[in-house]
């Protein structure tokens, strides 16, 4: 590979990929601005007569929330649950706030273990989901946290095409009366969600849903987790980890919720509304990801989605979801490429067979390219005896320098930059399949073949420790990776004065420790486009000899 091609390619690489994948940026919470009649401090918030009163865990957009104290669970009214289950998910209502206790969802295992119980979507230690938040007649915050419901369900078991409602209904010693409504279909994993708060006060209106926040900083695998919103056409998230100040965003809502790496949970209006959007990480150790609706009028009505982030399912659905699927600067390049890949799992049915063929077919498109690369390649190191020796006898007049190198590059027709153009054409495909296999939920817990069960998760065999590699194990393909990376190395004709030559060398460690502990699939794609690089330089290294 043509020095300045490789050196263009890397710097590009550190940009534009180590910025998204090495660097997760400490989240800067903006100060929230002021709206008309919301208060500066929370009052207590009330409860039912079974319930103490508890301080309002949340404010609205231009409030400072109180941090609560640790849940009371009222000792006169024991816990209700009520559980639906369709085909899809499981999930069980608690009388403690009206929240959800739990949603397993059916089709998506904890780990990739055989024995892995289902994944739920419910992650919380402190302040479970479903959140109802109002104001009171004196402007202040009420939630409704340690509000005992009344939970009744018509159906708890939804087939196909059949449909659950669940209704919780509860009253406050302040008088309130509140009342949260879902609506359950049995093949989707879109809710119907209607609350309705009957008191006295300002109209606006809060539901939301929350989280423990992580313990520690999501790695390269993990990806980002934490409240996410699209507002004005932007997708604004944040990591939940680390945030320590509320982050308020406010204009046209198409969704806003929760995300993970490979799952959402997002209410969203039937058409794009005025709203506002509160990360709120005032409850120690969990953030709750709130919508609200400053002209609620006591009652809003919102679609529930629960469940993966699958591109194509979240697109059918409309209201922009799928944008939860973050592809990054080039989704216009890693959209098709994703798509192209389900085509191929359709005929292959594993994840890792599509991947090589996906490879092959990039390299296919690319050869074109690449040989006239390689024919640059060529032409430059034709030339590299002449300029030498111009180097040599000018190398005190860099101005005559220049002036005989142009001349040098005219004479024989050859273009210094013609290696790297190809290369640089070939960097937005890299990216997007990059982001495209980064953040597929297909590839989660996908097997290829052996020691590789799962796509989305750095290869290990065995499990012994290493130096900088997590999890522990031994990297097989990333090292076989590297030593393809030398392999190409020696084959490609060697230009450019020693220090760089040396720099060179380094590539091949530079790239087997940057992948380490990325995904297998991923991984994958590289060492194959390696192996065929080694084999289009072999069959253009005969042909020229």
């Amino acid at each position: 590979m043509e020095q300045r091609a490789l050196l263009a390619f890397v710097i590009s690489l550190i940009i534009l990929i180590g910025y998204q994948a090495l660097f997760i940026p400490a989240p800067q919470a903006p100060p929230a601005p002021e709206v008309t009649g919301a208060p500066s401090a929370p009052a207590p918030a009330q409860s039912s007569g079974s319930a103490p009163a508890e301080v309002a865990d949340v404010a609205p957009p231009g409030g400072q929330p109180a941090s609560p104290p640790a849940i009371r669970r009222p000792p006169s009214a024991p816990e209700k649950l009520a559980t639906v289950e369709t085909e899809l998910f499981r999930a069980v209502f608690s009388s403690y706030g009206g929240r959800l206790k739990h949603f397993e969802l059916k089709d998506y295992a904890l780990t990739a273990g055989a024995e892995s119980p289902p994944l739920d979507m419910v992650v919380s230690e402190r302040v479970l989901p479903l959140g109802l938040y109002w104001r009171a007649g004196d402007g202040a915050v009420m939630g409704d946290r340690d509000v005992v419901y009344d939970v009744t369900v018509d159906r708890e078991r939804v087939g196909a095409g059949e449909r659950a409602t669940v209704t919780l209904t509860a009253a406050t010693d302040a008088g309130a009366r509140l009342t949260k409504r879902l609506t359950i279909d049995g093949d989707s994993y879109v809710l119907g969600f209607e609350a309705d708060v009957d008191a006295q006060g300002d109209p606006a209106l809060g539901v939301a849903w929350a989280r423990s926040a992580p313990r520690e900083a999501a790695g390269r695998m993990g990806g980002t987790e934490g409240p996410a919103v699209l507002v004005g056409g932007e997708l604004e998230a944040e990591q939940s980890y680390g945030l320590d100040e509320i982050v308020f965003h406010k204009g046209v809502v198409s969704w806003a919720g929760y995300a993970d790496h490979y799952f959402l949970a997002a209410f969203y209006p039937d058409q794009p509304t005025e709203l506002s959007f509160v990360a709120d990480p005032s409850t120690p150790g969990s953030v709750e990801a709130q919508l609200w609706n400053e002209i609620a009028d006591g009652r809003v009505a919102y679609n529930l989605f629960i469940g993966p982030k699958r591109i194509r399912m979240l697109g059918e659905l409309g209201h922009a979801l799928d944008r939860a699927v973050d592809l990054g600067w080039f989704t216009v390049v890693a959209r098709p490429l994703l798509e192209f890949l389900f085509l191929i799992h359709r005929v292959t049915g594993n994840y890792g067979w599509a991947i090589l063929l996906l490879t092959i077919a990039i390299r296919v498109v690319y050869y074109p390219i690449n040989k006239k690369q390689v024919g640059a390649m060529k032409a430059m190191q034709r030339i590299q005896p002449e300029l030498k020796k111009i180097q040599e006898k000018y190398k005190d007049d860099r101005e005559r320098l220049n002036k005989e190198m142009i001349e040098t590059y005219r004479r024989h027709k050859v273009n210094p930059m013609s290696g790297c153009w190809p290369m640089l054409l070939q960097i937005p495909v890299f990216i997007g399949l990059y982001n495209a296999l980064m953040q597929a939920i297909e590839l989660r817990h996908a097997p290829f073949f052996g020691w590789i069960t799962d796509l989305s998760q750095p290869d290990r065999l065995g499990s012994l420790p290493i130096p900088f590699v997590e999890p522990p194990g031994i990297p097989v393909m990333t090292l076989l990776m590297g030593a393809s990376m030398i392999i190409q190395q020696r084959m490609t004709p060697s230009m450019g004065d020693p220090t760089q030559q040396r720099m060179m060398m380094l590539m091949p460690v530079f790239f087997t420790v940057f992948f380490v502990n990325m995904p297998a699939g991923l991984v994958l794609y590289w060492f194959a486009n390696n192996v065929l690089m080694i084999g289009q330089q072999y069959m253009t290294n005969r042909a020229s000899a």
